[in-house]
Protein backbone atom coordinates (compact mmCIF):
# COMPACT_ATOMS: atom_id res chain seq x y z
CA UNK A 1 0.00 0.00 0.00
CA UNK A 2 1.30 3.40 -0.99
CA UNK A 3 1.76 6.30 1.44
CA UNK A 4 -1.18 8.61 0.82
CA UNK A 5 0.23 11.48 2.85
CA UNK A 6 -2.16 14.14 4.15
CA UNK A 7 -5.73 13.00 3.40
CA UNK A 8 -8.54 15.56 3.67
CA UNK A 9 -12.26 14.78 3.40
CA UNK A 10 -14.55 17.75 2.80
CA UNK A 11 -17.96 17.01 4.30
CA UNK A 12 -18.83 15.18 7.50
CA UNK A 13 -22.07 13.53 6.44
CA UNK A 14 -22.73 9.80 6.07
CA UNK A 15 -20.35 9.36 3.12
CA UNK A 16 -17.52 11.46 4.53
CA UNK A 17 -17.48 9.82 7.96
CA UNK A 18 -17.86 6.32 6.52
CA UNK A 19 -14.89 6.94 4.23
CA UNK A 20 -12.83 8.24 7.16
CA UNK A 21 -13.66 5.09 9.12
CA UNK A 22 -12.89 2.79 6.19
CA UNK A 23 -9.50 4.48 5.79
CA UNK A 24 -8.89 4.30 9.55
CA UNK A 25 -9.50 0.54 9.54
CA UNK A 26 -6.73 0.25 6.94
CA UNK A 27 -4.36 2.34 9.04
CA UNK A 28 -4.78 5.48 6.92
CA UNK A 29 -5.28 8.73 8.83
CA UNK A 30 -7.55 11.44 7.47
CA UNK A 31 -9.06 14.70 8.61
CA UNK A 32 -12.74 15.52 7.96
CA UNK A 33 -13.81 19.17 7.62
CA UNK A 34 -17.54 19.76 8.17
CA UNK A 35 -19.24 23.13 7.68
CA UNK A 36 -21.76 22.80 10.53
CA UNK A 37 -20.60 23.64 14.04
CA UNK A 38 -21.09 21.29 16.95
CA UNK A 39 -24.15 21.83 19.12
CA UNK A 40 -24.19 21.70 22.92
CA UNK A 41 -25.15 18.00 22.80
CA UNK A 42 -22.19 17.18 20.54
CA UNK A 43 -24.25 16.84 17.34
CA UNK A 44 -23.31 18.86 14.27
CA UNK A 45 -25.95 18.20 11.61
CA UNK A 46 -29.16 19.67 12.91
CA UNK A 47 -31.74 18.02 10.66
CA UNK A 48 -33.94 15.62 12.65
CA UNK A 49 -34.54 13.32 9.69
CA UNK A 50 -34.17 9.69 8.79
CA UNK A 51 -33.93 7.31 5.88
CA UNK A 52 -33.96 3.65 4.90
CA UNK A 53 -30.63 1.87 5.18
CA UNK A 54 -30.72 -1.28 3.07
CA UNK A 55 -29.05 -4.57 3.95
CA UNK A 56 -26.08 -4.13 1.60
CA UNK A 57 -25.12 -0.80 3.21
CA UNK A 58 -25.77 -2.14 6.72
CA UNK A 59 -23.38 -5.01 5.99
CA UNK A 60 -20.70 -2.52 5.04
CA UNK A 61 -21.14 -0.54 8.26
CA UNK A 62 -21.16 -3.67 10.41
CA UNK A 63 -17.92 -4.79 8.74
CA UNK A 64 -16.43 -1.44 9.77
CA UNK A 65 -17.50 -2.02 13.38
CA UNK A 66 -20.40 0.48 13.49
CA UNK A 67 -23.14 -0.24 16.03
CA UNK A 68 -26.05 0.27 13.62
CA UNK A 69 -28.60 -0.87 16.22
CA UNK A 70 -28.05 2.28 18.27
CA UNK A 71 -29.10 4.42 15.29
CA UNK A 72 -32.34 2.85 14.15
CA UNK A 73 -34.77 -0.01 13.98
CA UNK A 74 -34.82 -3.12 11.76
CA UNK A 75 -37.56 -3.17 9.12
CA UNK A 76 -39.75 -6.23 8.92
CA UNK A 77 -42.40 -5.03 6.46
CA UNK A 78 -42.89 -2.19 4.02
CA UNK A 79 -46.55 -1.54 3.25
CA UNK A 80 -47.49 0.31 0.07
CA UNK A 81 -50.90 1.97 0.30
CA UNK A 82 -52.91 4.23 -1.95
CA UNK A 83 -53.99 7.73 -0.98
CA UNK A 84 -57.06 6.50 0.89
CA UNK A 85 -54.98 3.95 2.79
CA UNK A 86 -55.92 0.76 0.95
CA UNK A 87 -53.10 -1.77 1.04
CA UNK A 88 -51.87 -2.40 -2.49
CA UNK A 89 -48.66 -4.31 -1.78
CA UNK A 90 -46.55 -5.65 1.07
CA UNK A 91 -42.79 -6.04 0.80
CA UNK A 92 -41.15 -8.71 3.01
CA UNK A 93 -38.07 -6.60 3.73
CA UNK A 94 -37.07 -8.43 6.89
CA UNK A 95 -37.29 -11.86 5.27
CA UNK A 96 -35.20 -10.98 2.22
CA UNK A 97 -32.68 -9.00 4.28
CA UNK A 98 -32.03 -12.01 6.50
CA UNK A 99 -31.19 -13.98 3.35
CA UNK A 100 -28.56 -11.36 2.59
CA UNK A 101 -27.04 -11.65 6.06
CA UNK A 102 -28.00 -8.31 7.65
CA UNK A 103 -31.25 -6.49 8.48
CA UNK A 104 -32.40 -3.40 6.65
CA UNK A 105 -33.02 -0.48 9.00
CA UNK A 106 -35.03 2.67 9.41
CA UNK A 107 -32.33 5.07 10.55
CA UNK A 108 -32.18 8.33 12.48
CA UNK A 109 -29.59 10.39 10.62
CA UNK A 110 -28.01 12.09 13.62
CA UNK A 111 -27.72 8.85 15.56
CA UNK A 112 -26.02 7.07 12.66
CA UNK A 113 -23.50 9.90 12.34
CA UNK A 114 -22.81 9.57 16.07
CA UNK A 115 -22.38 5.79 15.79
CA UNK A 116 -19.82 6.16 12.98
CA UNK A 117 -18.03 8.98 14.76
CA UNK A 118 -17.72 6.85 17.90
CA UNK A 119 -15.38 4.51 15.98
CA UNK A 120 -13.04 7.27 14.80
CA UNK A 121 -10.07 8.87 16.58
CA UNK A 122 -11.25 11.97 18.51
CA UNK A 123 -9.50 14.54 16.33
CA UNK A 124 -10.72 13.18 12.96
CA UNK A 125 -13.75 15.45 12.63
CA UNK A 126 -13.29 19.23 12.53
CA UNK A 127 -16.58 21.15 12.64
CA UNK A 128 -17.41 24.71 11.66
CA UNK A 129 -15.16 24.67 8.58
CA UNK A 130 -16.94 25.85 5.40
CA UNK A 131 -14.94 24.99 2.28
CA UNK A 132 -15.09 27.73 -0.36
CA UNK A 133 -12.58 26.62 -3.01
CA UNK A 134 -9.70 24.28 -3.91
CA UNK A 135 -6.43 25.23 -5.54
CA UNK A 136 -4.22 22.53 -7.09
CA UNK A 137 -0.45 22.96 -7.04
CA UNK A 138 2.26 20.71 -8.46
CA UNK A 139 2.69 18.61 -5.36
CA UNK A 140 -0.36 19.34 -3.20
CA UNK A 141 -3.92 20.65 -3.05
CA UNK A 142 -4.84 23.73 -1.04
CA UNK A 143 -8.29 23.59 0.57
CA UNK A 144 -9.63 27.07 1.30
CA UNK A 145 -12.19 27.96 3.96
CA UNK A 146 -14.52 30.89 4.54
CA UNK A 147 -12.55 32.28 7.49
CA UNK A 148 -9.45 32.70 5.36
CA UNK A 149 -7.67 29.60 6.66
CA UNK A 150 -6.10 27.12 4.22
CA UNK A 151 -5.26 23.45 4.68
CA UNK A 152 -2.65 21.67 2.56
CA UNK A 153 -3.39 18.12 1.44
CA UNK A 154 -1.84 15.38 -0.68
CA UNK A 155 -5.26 13.87 -1.42
CA UNK A 156 -8.75 15.39 -1.15
CA UNK A 157 -12.15 13.67 -1.22
CA UNK A 158 -15.28 15.70 -1.83
CA UNK A 159 -18.16 14.33 0.23
CA UNK A 160 -19.84 17.71 0.55
CA UNK A 161 -23.24 16.87 -0.86
CA UNK A 162 -25.36 18.03 -3.75
CA UNK A 163 -24.16 21.65 -3.44
CA UNK A 164 -20.55 20.47 -3.52
CA UNK A 165 -17.78 23.05 -3.73
CA UNK A 166 -15.28 20.27 -4.44
CA UNK A 167 -17.34 19.18 -7.46
CA UNK A 168 -16.89 22.64 -8.97
CA UNK A 169 -13.12 22.11 -8.85
CA UNK A 170 -13.38 18.67 -10.45
CA UNK A 171 -16.18 19.15 -12.99
CA UNK A 172 -16.87 22.88 -13.21
CA UNK A 173 -20.32 24.35 -12.63
CA UNK A 174 -22.92 21.56 -12.79
CA UNK A 175 -26.60 22.54 -13.01
CA UNK A 176 -28.94 20.94 -10.51
CA UNK A 177 -32.07 19.35 -12.00
CA UNK A 178 -35.23 20.02 -10.05
CA UNK A 179 -37.59 17.05 -9.86
CA UNK A 180 -40.73 19.18 -9.79
CA UNK A 181 -41.41 18.18 -6.18
CA UNK A 182 -40.70 19.72 -2.82
CA UNK A 183 -41.46 18.21 0.54
CA UNK A 184 -41.20 18.08 4.30
CA UNK A 185 -40.04 15.52 6.82
CA UNK A 186 -39.48 15.07 10.51
CA UNK A 187 -39.00 12.68 13.42
CA UNK A 188 -41.29 12.75 16.42
CA UNK A 189 -42.16 10.77 19.53
CA UNK A 190 -45.39 9.06 18.55
CA UNK A 191 -47.17 5.75 18.32
CA UNK A 192 -50.10 4.72 16.17
CA UNK A 193 -51.71 1.28 15.69
CA UNK A 194 -51.56 1.67 11.90
CA UNK A 195 -47.76 2.23 12.04
CA UNK A 196 -46.81 -0.91 13.98
CA UNK A 197 -43.27 -1.71 15.16
CA UNK A 198 -40.71 -2.54 12.45
CA UNK A 199 -42.99 -1.25 9.70
CA UNK A 200 -42.54 1.33 6.95
CA UNK A 201 -45.73 2.67 5.34
CA UNK A 202 -45.30 4.30 1.91
CA UNK A 203 -48.44 5.99 0.55
CA UNK A 204 -48.61 6.61 -3.20
CA UNK A 205 -51.07 9.32 -4.01
CA UNK A 206 -52.13 11.68 -6.75
CA UNK A 207 -49.62 14.49 -7.22
CA UNK A 208 -47.45 13.53 -4.27
CA UNK A 209 -46.62 10.85 -1.73
CA UNK A 210 -46.41 10.51 2.04
CA UNK A 211 -45.03 7.95 4.42
CA UNK A 212 -44.01 7.04 7.94
CA UNK A 213 -41.75 4.48 9.57
CA UNK A 214 -40.88 3.20 13.02
CA UNK A 215 -37.31 4.32 13.82
CA UNK A 216 -37.24 2.86 17.33
CA UNK A 217 -37.42 4.20 20.89
CA UNK A 218 -41.05 5.21 20.37
CA UNK A 219 -40.19 7.54 17.50
CA UNK A 220 -41.59 7.74 13.99
CA UNK A 221 -40.08 9.43 10.97
CA UNK A 222 -42.40 10.83 8.32
CA UNK A 223 -42.20 12.55 4.95
CA UNK A 224 -44.50 14.06 2.35
CA UNK A 225 -44.09 15.67 -1.06
CA UNK A 226 -46.01 18.13 -3.22
CA UNK A 227 -45.69 19.38 -6.77
CA UNK A 228 -44.63 23.01 -7.10
CA UNK A 229 -41.76 25.38 -7.69
CA UNK A 230 -38.43 24.75 -6.04
CA UNK A 231 -39.01 27.75 -3.78
CA UNK A 232 -42.45 26.62 -2.58
CA UNK A 233 -42.66 26.31 1.19
CA UNK A 234 -45.72 25.51 3.26
CA UNK A 235 -46.87 26.47 6.71
CA UNK A 236 -47.79 23.71 9.15
CA UNK A 237 -51.44 24.65 8.59
CA UNK A 238 -51.05 24.16 4.83
CA UNK A 239 -49.32 20.83 5.33
CA UNK A 240 -52.02 19.53 7.67
CA UNK A 241 -54.74 20.81 5.35
CA UNK A 242 -53.18 18.87 2.46
CA UNK A 243 -53.07 15.71 4.54
CA UNK A 244 -56.82 15.82 5.24
CA UNK A 245 -57.32 13.92 1.96
CA UNK A 246 -54.64 11.32 2.73
CA UNK A 247 -54.33 8.17 4.83
CA UNK A 248 -55.32 9.55 8.29
CA UNK A 249 -52.39 8.26 10.43
CA UNK A 250 -49.93 10.48 8.55
CA UNK A 251 -51.79 13.65 9.48
CA UNK A 252 -51.85 12.56 13.11
CA UNK A 253 -48.09 12.00 13.11
CA UNK A 254 -47.30 15.31 11.43
CA UNK A 255 -49.66 17.13 13.78
CA UNK A 256 -47.70 15.74 16.75
CA UNK A 257 -44.41 17.19 15.41
CA UNK A 258 -43.14 20.52 16.72
CA UNK A 259 -43.06 23.04 13.87
CA UNK A 260 -39.39 23.85 14.49
CA UNK A 261 -38.58 20.14 14.04
CA UNK A 262 -40.06 20.02 10.52
CA UNK A 263 -37.51 20.15 7.72
CA UNK A 264 -38.61 21.39 4.29
CA UNK A 265 -36.65 20.69 1.12
CA UNK A 266 -36.73 20.61 -2.67
CA UNK A 267 -35.70 17.43 -4.51
CA UNK A 268 -32.89 17.69 -7.05
CA UNK A 269 -30.47 15.42 -8.81
CA UNK A 270 -27.50 16.12 -11.08
CA UNK A 271 -26.72 14.99 -14.64
CA UNK A 272 -23.96 12.38 -15.11
CA UNK A 273 -20.52 13.89 -14.62
CA UNK A 274 -17.86 13.24 -17.22
CA UNK A 275 -15.25 12.84 -14.49
CA UNK A 276 -15.23 12.27 -10.74
CA UNK A 277 -11.47 12.78 -10.47
CA UNK A 278 -9.12 15.68 -11.17
CA UNK A 279 -5.55 16.14 -9.99
CA UNK A 280 -5.47 14.59 -6.51
CA UNK A 281 -9.16 15.23 -5.87
CA UNK A 282 -12.04 12.73 -6.08
CA UNK A 283 -15.78 12.89 -5.47
CA UNK A 284 -18.13 10.47 -3.76
CA UNK A 285 -21.72 10.37 -2.52
CA UNK A 286 -24.06 13.17 -3.53
CA UNK A 287 -21.13 15.27 -4.71
CA UNK A 288 -20.60 12.69 -7.49
CA UNK A 289 -24.09 11.31 -8.13
CA UNK A 290 -26.83 13.15 -6.26
CA UNK A 291 -30.24 11.56 -6.69
CA UNK A 292 -33.75 12.40 -5.54
CA UNK A 293 -35.12 10.61 -2.46
CA UNK A 294 -37.60 8.65 -4.61
CA UNK A 295 -35.04 5.90 -5.23
CA UNK A 296 -34.46 5.54 -1.44
CA UNK A 297 -30.76 4.99 -2.13
CA UNK A 298 -28.87 8.27 -1.52
CA UNK A 299 -27.11 7.51 1.77
CA UNK A 300 -26.76 3.85 0.79
CA UNK A 301 -24.84 4.79 -2.37
CA UNK A 302 -22.50 7.03 -0.39
CA UNK A 303 -21.70 4.17 1.99
CA UNK A 304 -21.28 1.76 -0.91
CA UNK A 305 -18.82 4.13 -2.61
CA UNK A 306 -16.33 3.76 0.22
CA UNK A 307 -15.53 0.04 -0.23
CA UNK A 308 -14.23 0.10 -3.83
CA UNK A 309 -12.53 3.43 -3.16
CA UNK A 310 -10.51 2.19 -0.20
CA UNK A 311 -9.83 -1.17 -1.89
CA UNK A 312 -8.42 0.66 -4.91
CA UNK A 313 -6.24 2.88 -2.73
CA UNK A 314 -4.83 -0.19 -1.00
CA UNK A 315 -4.41 -2.42 -4.07
CA UNK A 316 -3.38 -0.11 -6.92
CA UNK A 317 0.24 0.78 -7.57
CA UNK A 318 -0.39 4.49 -8.15
CA UNK A 319 -2.79 7.08 -6.81
CA UNK A 320 -3.96 8.05 -10.29
CA UNK A 321 -4.72 4.42 -11.12
CA UNK A 322 -6.60 3.95 -7.84
CA UNK A 323 -8.84 7.00 -8.24
CA UNK A 324 -9.76 6.17 -11.83
CA UNK A 325 -10.39 2.52 -10.94
CA UNK A 326 -12.83 3.69 -8.26
CA UNK A 327 -14.56 6.02 -10.72
CA UNK A 328 -14.99 3.28 -13.30
CA UNK A 329 -16.27 0.78 -10.74
CA UNK A 330 -19.10 3.04 -9.55
CA UNK A 331 -20.04 5.49 -12.30
CA UNK A 332 -22.41 3.37 -14.40
CA UNK A 333 -24.23 1.89 -11.41
CA UNK A 334 -24.86 5.20 -9.69
CA UNK A 335 -26.07 6.82 -12.91
CA UNK A 336 -28.60 3.99 -13.25
CA UNK A 337 -29.91 4.68 -9.75
CA UNK A 338 -30.34 8.39 -10.51
CA UNK A 339 -32.49 7.39 -13.51
CA UNK A 340 -34.40 4.91 -11.33
CA UNK A 341 -35.16 7.72 -8.90
CA UNK A 342 -36.75 9.71 -11.70
CA UNK A 343 -38.89 6.75 -12.76
CA UNK A 344 -40.03 6.16 -9.18
CA UNK A 345 -40.88 9.86 -8.85
CA UNK A 346 -43.26 9.62 -11.79
CA UNK A 347 -44.81 6.30 -10.79
CA UNK A 348 -45.44 7.03 -7.12
CA UNK A 349 -46.84 10.54 -7.64
CA UNK A 350 -49.11 10.18 -10.67
CA UNK A 351 -51.51 13.08 -11.16
CA UNK A 352 -54.18 11.33 -13.23
CA UNK A 353 -56.72 9.47 -11.05
CA UNK A 354 -57.14 6.85 -13.78
CA UNK A 355 -53.37 6.32 -14.16
CA UNK A 356 -53.04 6.05 -10.37
CA UNK A 357 -55.85 3.45 -10.32
CA UNK A 358 -54.12 1.41 -13.03
CA UNK A 359 -50.86 1.56 -11.09
CA UNK A 360 -52.58 0.44 -7.90
CA UNK A 361 -54.29 -2.45 -9.67
CA UNK A 362 -50.98 -3.63 -11.11
CA UNK A 363 -49.47 -3.83 -7.62
CA UNK A 364 -52.57 -5.34 -6.02
CA UNK A 365 -52.42 -8.21 -8.51
CA UNK A 366 -48.65 -8.65 -8.44
CA UNK A 367 -47.75 -12.21 -7.30
CA UNK A 368 -46.07 -12.42 -3.90
CA UNK A 369 -42.96 -13.93 -5.46
CA UNK A 370 -42.58 -10.91 -7.73
CA UNK A 371 -42.91 -8.51 -4.79
CA UNK A 372 -40.32 -10.57 -2.94
CA UNK A 373 -37.96 -10.11 -5.91
CA UNK A 374 -38.51 -6.34 -5.79
CA UNK A 375 -37.75 -6.26 -2.06
CA UNK A 376 -34.66 -8.43 -2.52
CA UNK A 377 -33.32 -6.19 -5.29
CA UNK A 378 -33.68 -3.09 -3.10
CA UNK A 379 -32.14 -4.74 -0.03
CA UNK A 380 -29.24 -5.98 -2.15
CA UNK A 381 -28.76 -2.62 -3.87
CA UNK A 382 -29.38 -4.09 -7.33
Amino acid sequence: MQDLGRVVIVGGGIGGLTLALALHRKGIASRVYEQHARQADGSFQRRATGFTLWSYAVTRLIDLGVDVQRAGNPIETTEIRNQEGKLIARMPVGEVSRKLGAPSYEIRRGDLLAAILAELPPDTLQTGWLCTALQAHDDEVEVQFDDGQNVQADLVFGADGIHSVVRTHVAGEVPLRYSGYSGASGVTQFSHPDIPPHTHVDVWGRGGKVGAADVGNGRVRWYLTWKGSAESKKSIEEILSRLEKWYPPIGAIVGATAEEAIFQYSSYDIPPLQNWVRDKVALLGDAAHATTPFAAMGANMAIEDTAPLVDALVDCTSLDQALHAFEQSRKKRTEEIVQHGRRMSRMTQLHSPFAAWLRDQAFIHMPEKEMEKVALAMAAGE
